[in-house]
C-alpha cells in the first residue's frame, strides 16, 4: 500500500488502477528474447564469423563498446516506441538505466576492482567463484538496484501499477548489465563478435530476469500491507538467485557440452522464460485479488449510501413486485343523474295517475 494511505482512503477506481496491464513491457520482453535467440541461431550457423573480414581492424574497440549497450538500447528503444502516449513511464526507464550505469561505474566497479580485487581469485577454484559470488558481487549488484529502485521510483506518483515494478526492476539491471559488458570489453576483450554477442546476450537476460524479481517484490510492499521482514527477505532471495545463475553460468560456459558456445545462451534464455513466466502468474493473481477488493469496496460504499424512494420504486417495477393497475372509470357527471331522476318521477306520477282514473272509472260503472 502507498505511503500516507490508509483504508478510509481507498476507492475503487484506484483498486482497478492497479490492475492495469503493460502489455507493452511483456512485448519488449518477448522481443528481446527472440533477439537473443536470432543471436545465438547466427553465431551457430557462422553468419557472424562470415561478416567479421569486413569489420576495419580500427573500429573493433568502437564496436566492442557498441555492443555492451545494444541489449538495453534495443529494450529501451522497443519500450519507448510502444508506450509513446506515456512520456513520465518512458523518461523512468532511461533515466533509471542511466542513473544505475553510473552509480555502477563510480561504486560497484571501483569496490569489486580495486578493494576486493575479484579479477585476482574469483575463478581460482569452483568454491571461490561461489563464494565470491554469494559474498561480494550479488551482495554490491543487488544492494546498488535496490537503492535506485528504493528511493528513485518508489514514493514516486509514476509507479502506478503492480507491473511497474517489473518494468523499473529490468530497466535498473540492464544498467548493471551494460557496465558489466562494458568490463568485459577491456579485461580481456571479446575474442570475436561471436563470443561478443553471446556474452552480451546472456547478461542482458539474466540481469533483466533478477531485476524484474526485485522490482516486483517492491511493488508488493507498496500497494500491500507485507510483514517488516517481507522486502529483506525478498532481497537475500535475489542474492542468492543471482550467485546461483552467474556461477552455473560460468561453469556450462566452461564445460560446453551440449551445442558449441550456445550452451550459456540456451541457460540464460530458459531462466529468464521461466523468471517472466512466474511473474506474470504472480501479478495476475495479485491483480484478481484487488479487483476482488474493488467490487467489495463498492458494495460496502452502496449499503452506507442513503438510497432514494423513487429508485426503490422503479426497482420494485422493473422486477414485476409493483404491478401498474389501470385507472377506475370516472363518475357519471352531475347533469347525467339529475335527469336520469326527473326521468323517472314522471314516469311513476304517470303511472299513478293512470291507476287512479282507473279506480274512478270503476266505481261509477258499479253505481
Amino acid at each position: 500500500m502507498p505511503p500516507n494511505v490508509s483504508y478510509s482512503d481507498i476507492r475503487a477506481d484506484d483498486l482497478r488502477n492497479v490492475t492495469r496491464g503493460r502489455r507493452s513491457f511483456w512485448f519488449s520482453i518477448l522481443l528481446m528474447a527472440a533477439l537473443a535467440i536470432l543471436t545465438g541461431v547466427a553465431v551457430f550457423m557462422g553468419w557472424i564469423a562470415s561478416l567479421e573480414p569486413l569489420i576495419p581492424e580500427q573500429f573493433w574497440s568502437a564496436l566492442q563498446m557498441a555492443l555492451a549497450a545494444t541489449p538495453a538500447v534495443i529494450w529501451l528503444a522497443v519500450f519507448a516506441l510502444l508506450t509513446y502516449k506515456k512520456e513520465a513511464l518512458r523518461r523512468t526507464t532511461f533515466l533509471l538505466w542511466l542513473v544505475t550505469a553510473l552509480l555502477y561505474l563510480v561504486t560497484v566497479a571501483p569496490l569489486l576492482a580495486h578493494v576486493f580485487e575479484i579479477n585476482d581469485w574469483l575463478g581460482v577454484f569452483w568454491w571461490s567463484e561461489l563464494a565470491g559470488r554469494f559474498l561480494v558481487v550479488a551482495p554490491l549488484e543487488m544492494f546498488l538496484i535496490y537503492l535506485v529502485l528504493r528511493y528513485g521510483v518508489y514514493p514516486a506518483a509514476v509507479f502506478q501499477t503492480r507491473t511497474d515494478g517489473a518494468i523499473f526492476g529490468v530497466a535498473a539491471a540492464l544498467g548493471v548489465a551494460t557496465m558489466v559488458n562494458l568490463a568485459a570489453t577491456h579485461a580481456p576483450g571479446f575474442a570475436d563478435l561471436g563470443q561478443g554477442l553471446l556474452f552480451v546476450s546472456e547478461m542482458a537476460l539474466g540481469y533483466a530476469a533478477l531485476g524484474a524479481w526485485l522490482g516486483y517484490l517492491l511493488s508488493q510492499v507498496r500497494f500491500k500491507r507485507t510483514n517488516i521482514f517481507y522486502l529483506a527477505a525478498g532481497l537475500f532471495l535475489a542474492i542468492i538467485f543471482h550467485a546461483l545463475f552467474f556461477f552455473l553460468l560460468s561453469f556450462i560456459n566452461a564445460r560446453n557440452d551440449f551445442l558449441p558456445s550456445l550452451d550459456g545462451l540456451i541457460f540464460s534464455g530458459l531462466f529468464a522464460l521461466l523468471s517472466f513466466l512466474l511473474l506474470y502468474w504472480r501479478i495476475r493473481q495479485g491483480n484478481k485479488a484487488f479487483m476482488h477488493m474493488a467490487s467489495l469496496v463498492e458494495i460496502k460504499n452502496e449499503a452506507a449510501s442513503p438510497r432514494s424512494m423513487l429508485e426503490d420504486v422503479v426497482q420494485l417495477v422493473e422486477s414485476n413486485q409493483l404491478e401498474v393497475r389501470p385507472s377506475p372509470p370516472p363518475p357519471p357527471s352531475l347533469n347525467s343523474y339529475e335527469a336520469g331522476d326527473d326521468a323517472d318521477e314522471l314516469e311513476n306520477l304517470k303511472q299513478s295517475w293512470e291507476s287512479l282514473i282507473a279506480e274512478q272509472e270503476a266505481d261509477d260503472d258499479a253505481v
